[in-house]
Formats: structure tokens, sequence, C-alpha cells
């Protein structure tokens, strides 16, 4: 289903965006996988640095939307290696995931109260995964493209917003979960998290090989 026929449903080209901005935020993949983890683990402070992260990685991909460098970002050997990139750095933060201890109940008490030694994923994290993600500009240029003659920078606007909102969903629904939460749950949290990273990296690296041998 594309744009047009979501606008014909809702009247408007501009709802339309809207919705289809934010069930593709709130759809699996590596950025909301790391904004749910940082909120259940760790509360909203830390959800909304790594919100912060990503927020700036959508900016630079409104940007070369709007400045015309789409097509740079779309050739095949950006879009290799930004796929390899991508596979390596899910890999390394799935490698830190299943290589931190499991804790006590007594040391997940004190995440989820003040001070602690675990890291959640931060600023530059969150941007890194971001940015890493090469599918995300095609995203961004197909949902906009209705708008490449008139309304443009509203359409991007709106298609902003749609993402923040769909990401502060996703980060209150996880701060509402949060208190059912003990060290237990906790660990099965960090393992399926690992283990989803690993697999967006291996499907990332396949694509960026897939793409350097039909160069």
């Amino acid at each position: 289903m594309t744009i047009t026929d979501v606008s014909l449903v809702f009247g408007n080209l501009y709802v339309a965006v809207f919705i289809v901005g934010f069930i593709g935020a709130i759809t699996p993949g590596p950025d909301i996988l790391l904004i749910l983890r940082n909120t259940i683990s760790f509360g909203a402070k830390p959800a909304f640095i790594a919100l912060g992260g990503i927020i700036c990685g959508w900016l630079v991909y409104l940007g070369c939307v709007y400045f015309g460098f789409a097509h740079i970002m779309s050739t095949p050997i950006a879009q290799g290696l930004l796929s390899v990139f991508g596979a390596l750095y899910l890999g390394y933060i799935s490698y830190k995931i299943l290589r931190a201890p499991a804790m006590s109940n007594s040391e997940f008490a004190q995440i989820l109260g003040a001070n602690t030694q675990v890291k959640p994923a931060g600023f530059f994290q969150a941007l890194g995964v971001n940015l890493s993600n090469p599918k995300a500009i095609l995203f961004f240029v197909v949902v906009v493209a209705p708008f490449a003659g008139s309304g443009f920078e509203l359409g991007l606007f709106v298609l902003f917003c749609s993402l923040v909102c769909g990401f502060v969903g996703v980060i209150l629904v996880g701060l509402y979960v949060r208190k059912w939460l003990n060290a237990r749950v906790f660990l099965w949290i960090d393992r399926i998290s690992a283990v989803l990273f690993i697999i967006f990296a291996c499907s990332l690296f396949y694509r960026g090989v897939d793409i350097f041998l039909q160069l």
C-alpha cells in the first residue's frame, strides 16, 4: 500500500504520511529495539538520551532528502558500505551485551533505583545504529516523494513528528511494563536483544556482500 492509497482512505496526504511514519517508527528494528531496551532496563532518562541520538540521525537523513543527496546514498557502493558497517557495529553491540555478567536481584534493584556501573546505550551509540541503517534513507525518500512538487517542507516536518511520536509512545509503554521486571527478566531481555541484533547484523552483512558481488 502506497502513501497515495493511505491518503485516499483518510482523505488527507499529510495524515497519511503521519500514519505511515508512525507505523514505520514502531516496526521492529535496531533503533526501536535499542530504545526499548534502554527504557525497560534503565528508565526514561537513558531512553530519551538515546532517542536524541536517533533523532539526530533522522535529521541527517531528512537533510539528505531536502538537499538532494538521496541519490548518492542510494548508489550500490554507498548501500554496500553502509550495510557492512551496520553489520559490524550491531555485531559489536551484541558482543558487549552477551559478555555482560548476569546480575542478582539486589544489583538489578540498584539499576532501577540509582547509580550503577552497567551502562545503557548512549547518545552516540544510538546515533551510530541509526546512521548504519541503509534502508532508512530509502524510507524517507519513498514517504516524502508525493511532496516533491509542493508542500515538501511541511511533508518532511509531518514525517519527523510522526517518527518522534512513535518512539515516545514506545518509551511510555516500556516505562509502564517496567514495574514487572526482575533480574531474570532483565537477563532474558538482554539475551533476546543481543540475538535480534545478531540477526539484523547478519541480514545487513549478507545484503552488503550481495551488493558488492553484483557490482
